[in-house]
């Protein structure tokens, strides 16, 4: 079985500058960069970057679906529209999390089946399906150990 993940992230509170989108580009010369996204898909590698730290810098949401099961989301709200106290009222057990960095609040969601539990990755993409949770170091290791 071949192996596919895509990742995405989006900015949506403000556009990177050219020098942020140049740096983003060292890490992958086929990306798609704009100055409101980053979007990538491998099926031989995995991506080189730090999603926890992409999101806290450069991006207000972040995805990554791969072919074995493993789901992430993360979205980057401003404070003043939500705080971590309320934030953690509605994150229960181990696959959702909330932290500060600044003046965000970042929502993160996590799932990883090994079987795809009857993933479709077009229907995760397309937003019409419901997201199961993940945290930051959960997300780290996902693009280091696959």
């Amino acid at each position: 079985m071949s192996e596919y993940q895509y990742y995405e992230f989006q900015a949506v509170d403000r556009a990177l500058t050219e020098r942020e989108m140049r740096a983003l580009r060292r890490y992958s010369t086929r990306a798609t960069i704009t100055p409101t996204r980053f979007v990538n898909h491998y099926e031989w590698g995995d991506f080189k970057g730090n999603p926890a730290a992409w999101v806290e810098r450069y991006f207000d949401a972040f995805l990554h679906l791969a072919n074995w099961g493993t789901r992430a989301l993360a979205l980057r709200l401003p404070r003043r529209v939500l705080d971590l106290e309320t934030a953690g009222r509605y994150l229960v057990g181990e696959v959702a999390s909330a932290r500060v960095k600044g003046d965000y609040v970042i929502l993160e969601f996590y799932s990883d089946s090994e079987d795809g539990d009857g993933w479709d990755a077009r229907a995760e993409i397309s937003g019409r399906s419901t997201w199961p949770g993940f945290s930051a170091s959960r997300m780290a290791r996902s693009t280091t150990t696959r």
